[in-house]
Order: C-alpha cells, then structure tokens, then sequence
C-alpha cells in the first residue's frame, strides 16, 4: 500500500524543528513565560522549548552547509561567475551563524550576521532567473526573498543614520512583500494535477490554519480593545497568507517527486516569521530558499545529435 506521507530527510526533520522551535519558543514561552516558581508542566514546556531551540539549530547549521556546498558545485542555483563571491560570504555567514547558534554572540556582531546573510539571498534571487526554472517559480522565489533583503537594509539605513530614508517604512514594506508573496503561493507554487485525497487534506489544514488564527485573532480583540480598521485588515492578510502556505506546502509534500522538497522548503520560510533577528531564523530562511531553489531546477536539456539521419 502507498503510503500519502513520504519518509523524512533532513530538510523534512529542519522543517518540523523549526515549527516546533517557532511554536514553543518564539510563542508559547515568548508570552506564557514560566516564571522561577512555575508548575512542573511549564518548566516541562520550558525545556522542550529549549530542546528544540537547540535541536533546530544544531540541525540548521548541518543542512544549511550542506545545501550551499551542493548549490556551488553545480550551475543550477549560483552560476559560475558567482561561486567566489557566494563561497565567501557564506564561508563568513556559516562561521557568524554558528557562534551564535553555540555560544552567545556578541551584539556588534548580528549586523554583519544579518547583512551576510541579505546578500546570500540577494544572489540566490538572481541566480535563478540564470538557470532553467518554470516563471512562476523564478517569481514566487523572488518575492520570498525580498522581503529578507529589505530587513538588514533597514538595519542598515538605522545604523548609518540615512536621513531621507526611513528605516521603519523600509521594515513595514518587507512586511507587506512578505504577507503578498505568501498570499500569491498557492497560485504560483501549487503542484498540478492533484489527486481528490491530496486536495481534500491540503484544504482542510488551509481551513484548520485560518480557523485556528481567526480564533485566536478574534480572542485578543475581545481581550485588549485593539479593534481599527488598519490592525483588522492586516490581521486577515495575515490569516489568508498562513492558511495559503500551509494548504500549499502541504498539497507538495503529499505530491512526491521534487515537489516534496518545495513544501518541506515553504514551511522552512514560514517558520522564520517576519523577523531574521538572529541566527536560526537565519538558516531557516536560507535553508528554505535553497530547497526552494535545488527543487525546481529543470535538468538542461541534451544537445541535439549533429548527426543527419541517413
């Protein structure tokens, strides 16, 4: 009997840490903090948190050295005018990112971290309208990576103090390209045909998704007030955008073949959230590209035999 769930690799295994690290660390223990007198089910969660904080990012560094070294030795994803430069950067990117996933990093130091790791995605967003990729994907590729790039640009317009240009304005933009790439995913990244089965289950964790953050949007109106037009609409754009990723990434991996490692790939870029502010987020985002990027590579076509048929 076929199985509807393909076996796990390492990408698949970066993709739930990194779910279970944004759920429990960056949510549960971000805003449910257990204090030092807490119960024994919060330091429980406490610790799983922590374990999968590190998990994730111990696993993170493994996949994301891994999947550059493989993105530089072929054409598909960097050309080979890039290779240098690509090398470079992440040779430092790598070195930055596993001081702070292992020890504690210094402040001064998450700015060359973030600015790195902007201009690895910046040359993996050009380097794949070089290779032979559908449109849609060279597309829907470039729009998720945008609004990483704008993010150490905003930190570097703060930092040098650029008067005419305001940095926040620079940080809600990123927000707004990162809530309409993720909007436009099912359009552009949707594996077609799918089977009534795939398409029944990747609707209802679409539907599952936008009822369970409609629930939780609708409770913290109630609980704080906070009820304008502006934080309403935003708070719609944001349920739209999570429930569209997750019904695509999960129509990908129900899909097989290279398409598997797209959905594993989205729910990566999902997981980072719309803030890279430290190192994990970091290889998150990257990893997810990366797949992304290696996933929808078309093989180059064999050359025509120069031979006439007799």
């Amino acid at each position: 009997m076929r199985r509807l769930v393909p076996p796990l690799n390492l990408t698949a295994l970066l993709a739930l840490g990194a779910f279970g690290e944004l759920i429990l660390c960056r949510v549960v223990s971000g805003v449910f903090l257990p204090s030092q007198h807490g119960s024994s089910a919060e330091r429980w969660v406490a610790g799983l948190a922590l374990f999968f904080s590190n998990f994730s990012g111990l696993l993170g560094l493994l996949v994301g050295g891994v999947a550059l070294v493989n993105g530089l030795r072929s054409d598909r994803i960097f050309p080979r005018s890039m290779r240098i430069t690509v090398s470079t950067i992440g040779l430092f990117f790598m070195a930055i990112a596993t001081l702070d996933v292992l020890a504690v990093l210094a402040p001064r130091y998450h700015m060359y971290m973030r600015i790195s790791h902007g201009f690895l995605v910046c040359f993996l967003a050009v380097g794949v309208w070089h290779g032979l990729r559908r449109t849609r994907a060279k597309l829907a590729i470039t729009l998720l990576a945008l609004p990483i790039l704008l993010q150490p640009a905003a930190l570097f317009v703060h930092r040098m103090g650029v008067a005419h240009i305001d940095a926040g304005q620079v940080l809600r933009t990123g927000h707004l390209l990162a809530l309409t790439a993720m909007i436009l995913t099912p359009l552009l990244l949707m594996p077609a045909p799918l089977g009534k089965i795939q398409l029944a289950v990747a609707t209802t964790v679409g539907v599952l998704v936008a009822a369970a953050l409609s629930a939780a949007a609708t409770l913290r109106f109630e609980l704080t007030g906070l009820a304008n037009a502006s934080e309403r609409a935003y708070t719609s754009a944001l349920v739209l955008a999570s429930a569209g990723v997750c019904a695509t990434a999960t129509a990908c991996v129900l899909k097989r073949g290279n398409t598997t490692l797209i959905g594993w790939g989205l729910l990566l870029i999902a997981a980072t959230g719309m803030d890279v502010d430290s190192a994990k987020p970091a290889l998150f985002s990257l990893c997810g590209l990366l797949a992304l990027a290696a996933a929808s590579a078309e093989e180059s076509p064999a050359p025509a035999d120069l031979v006439p048929e007799a």
